[in-house]
Protein backbone atom coordinates (compact mmCIF):
# COMPACT_ATOMS: atom_id res chain seq x y z
CA UNK A 1 0.00 0.00 0.00
CA UNK A 2 1.35 3.37 -0.90
CA UNK A 3 2.03 6.42 1.24
CA UNK A 4 -0.58 8.50 0.71
CA UNK A 5 0.06 11.97 -0.93
CA UNK A 6 0.51 14.92 0.49
CA UNK A 7 0.35 18.58 -1.02
CA UNK A 8 1.31 22.24 0.78
CA UNK A 9 -2.00 23.44 1.18
CA UNK A 10 -2.12 21.25 4.46
CA UNK A 11 -5.46 23.59 5.70
CA UNK A 12 -7.54 23.19 2.84
CA UNK A 13 -9.93 21.60 5.37
CA UNK A 14 -9.26 23.95 8.23
CA UNK A 15 -12.38 25.69 7.61
CA UNK A 16 -14.11 22.53 10.01
CA UNK A 17 -11.55 22.81 12.26
CA UNK A 18 -11.36 25.46 15.40
CA UNK A 19 -8.02 27.37 14.77
CA UNK A 20 -5.70 25.98 17.53
CA UNK A 21 -6.46 21.78 16.84
CA UNK A 22 -5.45 23.35 12.93
CA UNK A 23 -2.32 24.44 14.35
CA UNK A 24 -1.93 21.02 16.13
CA UNK A 25 -2.43 18.81 12.92
CA UNK A 26 -0.46 21.04 11.28
CA UNK A 27 2.86 20.20 13.32
CA UNK A 28 1.80 16.47 13.74
CA UNK A 29 2.12 16.00 9.51
CA UNK A 30 5.80 18.02 10.02
CA UNK A 31 6.55 15.85 12.29
CA UNK A 32 5.45 12.72 10.49
CA UNK A 33 7.36 13.75 7.53
CA UNK A 34 10.38 14.80 9.82
CA UNK A 35 10.18 11.00 10.61
CA UNK A 36 8.88 9.41 7.31
CA UNK A 37 11.20 9.75 4.77
CA UNK A 38 8.52 8.44 2.05
CA UNK A 39 6.36 10.71 3.27
CA UNK A 40 8.73 13.78 2.98
CA UNK A 41 10.05 12.79 -0.64
CA UNK A 42 6.15 12.88 -1.67
CA UNK A 43 6.01 15.82 -0.64
CA UNK A 44 8.88 16.95 -2.34
CA UNK A 45 7.66 15.36 -5.50
CA UNK A 46 4.73 17.91 -5.01
CA UNK A 47 3.91 19.23 -8.59
CA UNK A 48 5.55 22.76 -9.26
CA UNK A 49 3.33 25.73 -8.76
CA UNK A 50 1.66 26.21 -12.05
CA UNK A 51 1.62 30.00 -11.46
CA UNK A 52 4.99 29.87 -12.55
CA UNK A 53 4.01 29.46 -16.15
CA UNK A 54 3.37 33.18 -16.31
CA UNK A 55 7.14 33.57 -16.43
CA UNK A 56 6.99 31.76 -20.46
CA UNK A 57 7.37 34.19 -22.88
CA UNK A 58 4.80 35.57 -25.43
CA UNK A 59 3.43 33.06 -28.50
CA UNK A 60 6.46 33.44 -31.04
CA UNK A 61 3.62 32.48 -33.68
CA UNK A 62 1.76 36.38 -33.39
CA UNK A 63 4.77 38.42 -33.04
CA UNK A 64 5.40 41.30 -35.90
CA UNK A 65 7.93 43.41 -36.76
CA UNK A 66 4.80 45.50 -38.55
CA UNK A 67 1.27 45.46 -37.40
CA UNK A 68 -1.36 47.25 -40.16
CA UNK A 69 -4.10 49.33 -38.89
CA UNK A 70 -7.09 49.63 -41.49
CA UNK A 71 -10.53 50.70 -41.64
CA UNK A 72 -11.80 48.02 -44.14
CA UNK A 73 -11.14 44.98 -46.01
CA UNK A 74 -8.83 46.11 -48.96
CA UNK A 75 -7.46 48.96 -47.52
CA UNK A 76 -4.41 47.50 -47.07
CA UNK A 77 -4.08 48.18 -50.62
CA UNK A 78 -2.80 51.24 -49.59
CA UNK A 79 0.80 49.54 -48.72
CA UNK A 80 0.23 45.85 -50.21
CA UNK A 81 3.43 47.03 -52.24
CA UNK A 82 5.24 47.94 -49.55
CA UNK A 83 4.50 45.05 -47.04
CA UNK A 84 4.71 42.16 -50.37
CA UNK A 85 8.80 43.76 -50.14
CA UNK A 86 8.99 43.36 -46.51
CA UNK A 87 7.49 39.85 -46.37
CA UNK A 88 9.33 38.39 -49.44
CA UNK A 89 12.76 40.04 -49.40
CA UNK A 90 13.01 41.31 -46.15
CA UNK A 91 11.55 38.52 -44.22
CA UNK A 92 9.52 40.55 -41.87
CA UNK A 93 6.84 39.59 -40.06
CA UNK A 94 3.22 41.52 -40.59
CA UNK A 95 -0.26 41.45 -38.98
CA UNK A 96 -3.15 43.15 -40.06
CA UNK A 97 -6.05 44.71 -37.83
CA UNK A 98 -9.50 45.77 -39.05
CA UNK A 99 -11.59 48.17 -38.16
CA UNK A 100 -14.31 47.28 -39.49
CA UNK A 101 -15.47 44.06 -41.84
CA UNK A 102 -16.96 47.08 -44.47
CA UNK A 103 -20.27 46.26 -44.28
CA UNK A 104 -21.33 49.49 -45.74
CA UNK A 105 -19.50 49.34 -48.98
CA UNK A 106 -21.02 47.88 -52.12
CA UNK A 107 -20.96 45.01 -53.91
CA UNK A 108 -19.72 43.92 -57.55
CA UNK A 109 -20.45 40.53 -57.25
CA UNK A 110 -23.84 39.46 -55.64
CA UNK A 111 -27.25 40.87 -53.79
CA UNK A 112 -25.50 40.68 -50.02
CA UNK A 113 -25.44 43.78 -48.33
CA UNK A 114 -25.04 45.03 -45.07
CA UNK A 115 -24.25 42.35 -42.08
CA UNK A 116 -23.83 39.74 -45.35
CA UNK A 117 -21.35 41.59 -47.20
CA UNK A 118 -19.16 42.64 -44.15
CA UNK A 119 -18.66 38.30 -43.31
CA UNK A 120 -18.07 38.00 -46.94
CA UNK A 121 -15.58 41.28 -47.25
CA UNK A 122 -13.96 39.36 -44.07
CA UNK A 123 -12.80 36.26 -45.91
CA UNK A 124 -12.02 38.20 -48.70
CA UNK A 125 -9.55 40.10 -46.81
CA UNK A 126 -8.10 37.35 -44.68
CA UNK A 127 -7.49 36.18 -49.01
CA UNK A 128 -5.79 39.13 -50.02
CA UNK A 129 -3.46 39.68 -47.34
CA UNK A 130 -3.13 35.58 -47.14
CA UNK A 131 -1.59 35.57 -50.84
CA UNK A 132 1.00 37.91 -49.11
CA UNK A 133 2.35 35.41 -46.86
CA UNK A 134 -0.49 37.39 -44.07
CA UNK A 135 -2.25 34.78 -41.86
CA UNK A 136 -2.52 37.23 -38.23
CA UNK A 137 -6.20 38.95 -39.28
CA UNK A 138 -8.29 40.57 -36.49
CA UNK A 139 -11.27 42.62 -36.95
CA UNK A 140 -12.20 44.71 -34.08
CA UNK A 141 -16.14 44.83 -34.99
CA UNK A 142 -16.78 48.50 -35.99
CA UNK A 143 -19.40 48.88 -38.65
CA UNK A 144 -18.59 50.68 -41.78
CA UNK A 145 -19.56 54.64 -41.40
CA UNK A 146 -19.95 56.53 -44.61
CA UNK A 147 -18.85 60.14 -43.20
CA UNK A 148 -16.10 62.30 -43.14
CA UNK A 149 -16.54 62.97 -39.55
CA UNK A 150 -13.61 60.71 -37.33
CA UNK A 151 -16.63 61.27 -34.26
CA UNK A 152 -18.64 59.68 -35.97
CA UNK A 153 -17.15 56.33 -36.94
CA UNK A 154 -15.39 56.58 -33.06
CA UNK A 155 -18.88 56.14 -32.03
CA UNK A 156 -20.28 53.34 -34.02
CA UNK A 157 -17.02 51.50 -33.21
CA UNK A 158 -17.59 52.05 -29.48
CA UNK A 159 -14.54 53.55 -29.55
CA UNK A 160 -13.53 52.14 -25.65
CA UNK A 161 -14.44 48.58 -26.70
CA UNK A 162 -12.41 48.76 -30.12
CA UNK A 163 -9.62 50.55 -28.56
CA UNK A 164 -9.36 47.63 -25.62
CA UNK A 165 -9.06 45.19 -28.47
CA UNK A 166 -6.74 46.92 -30.39
CA UNK A 167 -4.21 47.57 -27.22
CA UNK A 168 -4.89 43.95 -26.43
CA UNK A 169 -3.61 43.06 -30.22
CA UNK A 170 -0.56 44.80 -30.13
CA UNK A 171 0.54 43.55 -26.29
CA UNK A 172 0.04 39.74 -28.30
CA UNK A 173 1.94 41.07 -31.86
CA UNK A 174 4.52 42.85 -30.03
CA UNK A 175 5.57 44.97 -33.49
CA UNK A 176 8.30 47.17 -33.82
CA UNK A 177 6.35 49.46 -36.13
CA UNK A 178 3.31 50.56 -36.70
CA UNK A 179 1.46 51.53 -40.25
CA UNK A 180 -2.01 53.25 -40.26
CA UNK A 181 -4.20 55.74 -42.15
CA UNK A 182 -3.58 59.58 -41.25
CA UNK A 183 -5.77 60.59 -38.20
CA UNK A 184 -6.26 64.22 -40.18
CA UNK A 185 -9.22 65.99 -42.44
CA UNK A 186 -8.33 66.07 -46.03
CA UNK A 187 -10.01 66.43 -49.39
CA UNK A 188 -10.15 63.35 -51.42
CA UNK A 189 -12.22 60.28 -49.86
CA UNK A 190 -11.70 61.30 -46.31
CA UNK A 191 -13.48 58.46 -44.77
CA UNK A 192 -14.13 58.81 -41.26
CA UNK A 193 -13.36 54.85 -40.61
CA UNK A 194 -9.96 55.50 -42.30
CA UNK A 195 -9.36 58.56 -39.93
CA UNK A 196 -10.58 56.41 -36.68
CA UNK A 197 -8.74 53.42 -37.77
CA UNK A 198 -5.33 56.02 -37.48
CA UNK A 199 -6.84 57.66 -33.87
CA UNK A 200 -7.08 53.93 -32.60
CA UNK A 201 -3.70 52.81 -33.53
CA UNK A 202 -2.24 56.76 -32.59
CA UNK A 203 -3.95 55.38 -29.05
CA UNK A 204 -2.70 52.05 -29.12
CA UNK A 205 0.40 52.76 -29.82
CA UNK A 206 1.01 55.09 -27.05
CA UNK A 207 -0.84 53.34 -24.43
CA UNK A 208 0.44 49.68 -24.81
CA UNK A 209 2.91 50.02 -23.07
CA UNK A 210 1.57 51.67 -20.21
CA UNK A 211 0.99 49.25 -17.22
CA UNK A 212 -1.65 51.04 -15.92
CA UNK A 213 -3.70 51.19 -19.14
CA UNK A 214 -6.52 48.24 -18.86
CA UNK A 215 -4.07 46.36 -16.30
CA UNK A 216 -6.15 43.20 -16.45
CA UNK A 217 -4.83 42.58 -19.79
CA UNK A 218 -1.00 42.07 -18.17
CA UNK A 219 -1.87 40.76 -15.18
CA UNK A 220 -0.67 37.05 -14.69
CA UNK A 221 -3.42 34.95 -14.87
CA UNK A 222 -4.33 32.90 -11.20
CA UNK A 223 -3.98 29.54 -12.57
CA UNK A 224 -2.65 29.21 -16.11
CA UNK A 225 -2.72 25.75 -16.26
CA UNK A 226 -6.88 25.60 -15.49
CA UNK A 227 -9.45 26.96 -17.68
CA UNK A 228 -11.44 30.09 -16.78
CA UNK A 229 -8.75 32.46 -15.97
CA UNK A 230 -10.06 36.56 -15.48
CA UNK A 231 -6.90 37.59 -16.11
CA UNK A 232 -4.90 37.84 -19.72
CA UNK A 233 -1.31 37.32 -18.99
CA UNK A 234 0.03 39.75 -21.63
CA UNK A 235 2.85 41.92 -21.03
CA UNK A 236 3.07 46.09 -21.86
CA UNK A 237 4.60 46.69 -25.01
CA UNK A 238 5.94 49.99 -26.25
CA UNK A 239 6.22 49.90 -30.50
CA UNK A 240 9.31 51.46 -31.40
CA UNK A 241 7.54 53.79 -34.49
CA UNK A 242 4.55 54.74 -36.30
CA UNK A 243 3.77 55.79 -39.48
CA UNK A 244 0.81 57.00 -41.36
CA UNK A 245 -0.85 56.55 -45.55
CA UNK A 246 -3.21 58.85 -47.14
CA UNK A 247 -4.61 59.16 -50.11
CA UNK A 248 -5.56 63.14 -50.48
CA UNK A 249 -6.61 64.83 -54.30
CA UNK A 250 -3.00 66.44 -53.20
CA UNK A 251 0.26 66.40 -52.39
CA UNK A 252 0.98 66.09 -49.02
CA UNK A 253 3.64 63.38 -48.93
CA UNK A 254 7.11 65.65 -49.88
CA UNK A 255 9.89 65.50 -47.11
CA UNK A 256 7.39 63.60 -44.43
CA UNK A 257 8.26 60.30 -44.76
CA UNK A 258 9.96 57.30 -46.68
CA UNK A 259 8.43 56.45 -49.85
CA UNK A 260 9.11 53.04 -51.86
CA UNK A 261 8.71 51.90 -55.43
CA UNK A 262 6.28 49.54 -56.34
CA UNK A 263 7.78 49.16 -59.78
CA UNK A 264 11.50 47.60 -58.20
CA UNK A 265 11.09 44.10 -59.15
CA UNK A 266 11.20 41.03 -56.03
CA UNK A 267 14.05 39.33 -56.58
CA UNK A 268 12.53 36.15 -54.73
CA UNK A 269 9.17 36.71 -57.01
CA UNK A 270 10.75 38.18 -60.30
CA UNK A 271 7.35 40.52 -60.77
CA UNK A 272 7.08 44.11 -59.39
CA UNK A 273 5.74 44.82 -55.85
CA UNK A 274 3.25 46.52 -57.55
CA UNK A 275 2.29 43.60 -59.48
CA UNK A 276 2.01 41.70 -56.21
CA UNK A 277 -0.23 43.94 -54.79
CA UNK A 278 -2.37 43.80 -57.51
CA UNK A 279 -2.68 40.29 -57.00
CA UNK A 280 -3.44 40.62 -53.81
CA UNK A 281 -6.14 43.07 -54.33
CA UNK A 282 -7.57 40.93 -57.39
CA UNK A 283 -9.31 38.19 -53.96
CA UNK A 284 -11.55 41.35 -52.95
CA UNK A 285 -14.05 40.80 -55.73
CA UNK A 286 -17.07 42.81 -53.97
CA UNK A 287 -14.56 45.60 -54.59
CA UNK A 288 -13.55 45.50 -58.12
CA UNK A 289 -11.20 42.66 -57.87
CA UNK A 290 -12.32 41.44 -60.87
CA UNK A 291 -11.22 44.91 -63.22
CA UNK A 292 -7.54 44.13 -61.56
CA UNK A 293 -7.70 40.50 -62.15
CA UNK A 294 -8.15 40.93 -65.78
CA UNK A 295 -5.82 44.12 -66.01
CA UNK A 296 -3.34 41.79 -64.59
CA UNK A 297 -4.39 39.20 -67.41
CA UNK A 298 -4.14 41.66 -70.20
CA UNK A 299 -0.97 43.33 -69.14
CA UNK A 300 -2.67 46.73 -69.13
CA UNK A 301 -2.20 47.29 -65.11
CA UNK A 302 0.57 49.63 -65.69
CA UNK A 303 -1.93 51.93 -68.32
CA UNK A 304 -5.01 51.82 -66.93
CA UNK A 305 -6.45 55.28 -65.16
CA UNK A 306 -8.32 52.92 -62.54
CA UNK A 307 -7.91 54.28 -58.28
CA UNK A 308 -6.69 50.80 -57.80
CA UNK A 309 -4.53 50.44 -60.63
CA UNK A 310 -2.96 53.68 -59.50
CA UNK A 311 -2.63 53.22 -56.12
CA UNK A 312 -0.88 49.69 -56.49
CA UNK A 313 1.70 51.05 -59.20
CA UNK A 314 2.24 54.51 -57.82
CA UNK A 315 5.15 54.73 -55.03
CA UNK A 316 3.93 53.91 -51.13
CA UNK A 317 4.23 56.90 -49.61
CA UNK A 318 4.33 57.27 -46.04
CA UNK A 319 4.49 59.63 -43.27
CA UNK A 320 6.26 59.74 -39.98
CA UNK A 321 3.75 59.90 -36.89
CA UNK A 322 6.04 59.79 -34.47
CA UNK A 323 9.68 57.35 -33.49
CA UNK A 324 11.58 56.20 -30.20
CA UNK A 325 14.10 55.43 -31.97
CA UNK A 326 17.14 57.48 -33.29
CA UNK A 327 15.96 57.62 -37.25
CA UNK A 328 15.85 60.49 -40.04
CA UNK A 329 11.96 61.89 -41.31
CA UNK A 330 12.85 60.02 -44.78
CA UNK A 331 14.85 56.91 -43.28
CA UNK A 332 14.09 53.57 -43.98
CA UNK A 333 10.74 52.52 -41.97
CA UNK A 334 13.05 49.93 -39.80
CA UNK A 335 16.30 52.30 -39.48
CA UNK A 336 17.08 52.92 -36.17
CA UNK A 337 15.02 49.83 -35.14
CA UNK A 338 15.93 47.73 -31.43
CA UNK A 339 15.08 44.13 -31.77
CA UNK A 340 14.86 43.51 -28.15
CA UNK A 341 11.92 46.19 -27.97
CA UNK A 342 12.21 49.55 -26.02
CA UNK A 343 10.55 51.28 -22.15
CA UNK A 344 7.45 52.76 -22.34
CA UNK A 345 7.73 56.27 -23.46
CA UNK A 346 4.69 58.40 -22.31
CA UNK A 347 2.93 60.76 -24.37
CA UNK A 348 2.90 64.30 -23.78
CA UNK A 349 -1.07 64.45 -23.13
CA UNK A 350 -3.41 67.23 -23.64
CA UNK A 351 -3.15 71.01 -21.54
CA UNK A 352 -6.34 72.98 -22.22
CA UNK A 353 -5.82 76.55 -23.61
CA UNK A 354 -7.52 79.28 -21.21
CA UNK A 355 -8.42 82.39 -22.74
CA UNK A 356 -8.76 85.93 -21.27
CA UNK A 357 -10.58 86.95 -23.78
CA UNK A 358 -13.33 85.69 -25.94
CA UNK A 359 -12.48 83.58 -28.67
CA UNK A 360 -13.62 82.07 -31.84
CA UNK A 361 -11.96 79.00 -32.95
CA UNK A 362 -12.76 75.94 -35.52
CA UNK A 363 -15.50 73.13 -34.32
CA UNK A 364 -15.25 69.10 -34.38
CA UNK A 365 -13.80 67.47 -35.85
CA UNK A 366 -11.52 70.02 -36.77
CA UNK A 367 -10.93 71.10 -33.25
CA UNK A 368 -11.13 67.27 -32.05
CA UNK A 369 -7.87 66.72 -34.05
CA UNK A 370 -5.84 70.01 -33.06
CA UNK A 371 -6.28 68.47 -29.20
CA UNK A 372 -5.79 64.91 -30.50
CA UNK A 373 -2.43 65.68 -31.95
CA UNK A 374 -0.90 67.47 -28.78
CA UNK A 375 -2.26 65.02 -26.50
CA UNK A 376 -0.23 62.03 -28.90
CA UNK A 377 2.77 64.35 -29.39
CA UNK A 378 2.02 64.96 -33.07
CA UNK A 379 1.64 69.08 -33.17
CA UNK A 380 4.01 69.01 -36.37
CA UNK A 381 0.64 67.28 -38.41
CA UNK A 382 -1.08 70.39 -37.63
CA UNK A 383 0.71 72.20 -40.33
CA UNK A 384 0.94 69.32 -42.86
CA UNK A 385 -2.72 70.33 -44.43
CA UNK A 386 -4.85 73.58 -43.75
CA UNK A 387 -8.44 73.44 -42.66
CA UNK A 388 -9.72 71.46 -45.98
CA UNK A 389 -12.39 69.76 -47.54
CA UNK A 390 -14.22 68.24 -50.49
CA UNK A 391 -17.62 68.89 -51.07
CA UNK A 392 -19.92 67.76 -54.02
CA UNK A 393 -21.27 70.06 -56.68
CA UNK A 394 -24.90 71.52 -54.96
CA UNK A 395 -24.04 70.27 -51.66
CA UNK A 396 -23.85 71.78 -48.37
CA UNK A 397 -20.82 72.68 -46.71
CA UNK A 398 -20.98 73.20 -42.81
CA UNK A 399 -18.32 75.20 -41.33
CA UNK A 400 -18.57 74.41 -37.39
CA UNK A 401 -17.12 76.89 -35.20
CA UNK A 402 -16.97 77.49 -30.90
CA UNK A 403 -17.00 80.81 -29.14
CA UNK A 404 -15.17 80.37 -25.60
CA UNK A 405 -16.32 83.02 -23.12
CA UNK A 406 -13.87 83.51 -20.20
CA UNK A 407 -15.18 86.33 -19.17
CA UNK A 408 -17.74 86.92 -15.85
CA UNK A 409 -20.01 89.08 -18.00
CA UNK A 410 -22.37 87.79 -20.97
CA UNK A 411 -21.52 88.38 -24.88
CA UNK A 412 -22.87 89.68 -27.73
CA UNK A 413 -21.41 88.33 -30.71
CA UNK A 414 -21.13 88.99 -34.37
CA UNK A 415 -20.02 87.23 -37.79
CA UNK A 416 -18.83 88.27 -41.11
CA UNK A 417 -18.55 85.47 -43.97
CA UNK A 418 -16.48 85.82 -46.95
CA UNK A 419 -17.73 83.48 -49.58
CA UNK A 420 -16.36 82.30 -53.25
CA UNK A 421 -18.67 83.26 -56.08
CA UNK A 422 -21.50 81.28 -56.96
CA UNK A 423 -21.80 80.13 -53.06
CA UNK A 424 -25.42 80.51 -51.22
CA UNK A 425 -24.34 81.36 -47.59
CA UNK A 426 -27.12 81.35 -45.09
CA UNK A 427 -27.39 84.75 -42.80
CA UNK A 428 -25.49 83.52 -39.32
CA UNK A 429 -27.78 84.96 -36.50
CA UNK A 430 -25.67 87.03 -33.39
CA UNK A 431 -25.13 84.74 -30.65
CA UNK A 432 -25.50 85.46 -26.89
CA UNK A 433 -22.91 83.60 -25.00
CA UNK A 434 -23.09 82.95 -21.29
CA UNK A 435 -20.08 83.79 -19.06
CA UNK A 436 -17.57 80.98 -18.55
CA UNK A 437 -19.72 78.92 -21.51
CA UNK A 438 -19.11 77.90 -24.84
CA UNK A 439 -21.13 78.39 -27.79
CA UNK A 440 -21.79 76.00 -30.54
CA UNK A 441 -22.32 76.87 -34.48
CA UNK A 442 -22.23 77.05 -37.82
CA UNK A 443 -21.71 78.54 -41.14
CA UNK A 444 -23.84 76.80 -43.50
CA UNK A 445 -23.10 77.04 -47.49
CA UNK A 446 -24.69 75.55 -50.90
CA UNK A 447 -22.08 74.83 -53.57
CA UNK A 448 -22.52 75.88 -56.90
CA UNK A 449 -23.95 73.36 -59.21
CA UNK A 450 -20.99 73.66 -61.61
CA UNK A 451 -17.04 72.11 -60.56
CA UNK A 452 -15.14 75.52 -60.31
CA UNK A 453 -11.37 74.42 -60.60
CA UNK A 454 -9.07 75.61 -57.83
CA UNK A 455 -9.53 76.05 -53.87
CA UNK A 456 -12.50 77.70 -52.77
CA UNK A 457 -11.82 79.64 -50.22
CA UNK A 458 -14.00 80.74 -47.08
CA UNK A 459 -13.27 83.53 -44.30
CA UNK A 460 -15.78 83.44 -40.68
CA UNK A 461 -14.52 86.65 -38.69
CA UNK A 462 -16.12 87.08 -35.40
CA UNK A 463 -16.57 90.51 -33.38
CA UNK A 464 -17.81 91.22 -29.68
CA UNK A 465 -18.19 94.64 -28.59
CA UNK A 466 -16.69 96.35 -31.50
CA UNK A 467 -13.63 94.02 -31.23
CA UNK A 468 -12.24 90.94 -33.45
CA UNK A 469 -12.20 87.81 -31.22
CA UNK A 470 -10.85 85.36 -34.23
CA UNK A 471 -11.15 84.04 -37.67
CA UNK A 472 -11.21 80.89 -38.73
CA UNK A 473 -10.39 80.16 -42.85
CA UNK A 474 -11.34 76.97 -44.89
CA UNK A 475 -10.80 75.94 -48.12
CA UNK A 476 -13.11 73.34 -50.19
CA UNK A 477 -12.48 71.51 -53.23
CA UNK A 478 -15.47 70.88 -55.71
CA UNK A 479 -15.85 67.44 -56.75
CA UNK A 480 -18.46 65.70 -59.05
CA UNK A 481 -17.61 62.49 -57.79
CA UNK A 482 -18.99 60.19 -54.79
CA UNK A 483 -18.35 62.05 -51.73
CA UNK A 484 -18.98 61.10 -48.09
CA UNK A 485 -21.61 63.05 -45.76
CA UNK A 486 -19.98 65.77 -44.08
Amino acid sequence: MSTPRFTPLLFDFMPRLDLAAGFVLGAAILAAACSNPALAQNMADAKPDSYLLNNRPGDPRYQADILVVVAHPDDEVMVSAYLAREIFDNRKRVAVVYETDGDGGNNDVGPEQAAALGDIRQIEGRRAVGSLGITNVWFLGGHDTPSQNVLTSLERCSHGRCLDELVRIVRITRPSVILTWLPDFTTGENHADHQASGVLATEAFDLAGDPTVLSEQISPAANPDKNGNLTEGLRPWQPEKLYYFYNPTHDIFAGQGPQYSSQEVSPSRHVSYGRLAAEAFAYHLTQGGTNIANEIANNTLGSSTGEISKLVTEPVRLILGKSFVPSGVTDDVFAGIISEGIPYQRAPGFTAVRHLEPALAIGDPWGYYLKFWQAHGLDHLESLVPLEISVHVDGTLAIPLVIDNPLDTAIEVTFTVTAPDGWKVAPAAAASVRPHGEFYLRILAMAPAAKTPGWQQFTVSAKSGGKSIGTVQMRTELSTGWVAPQ
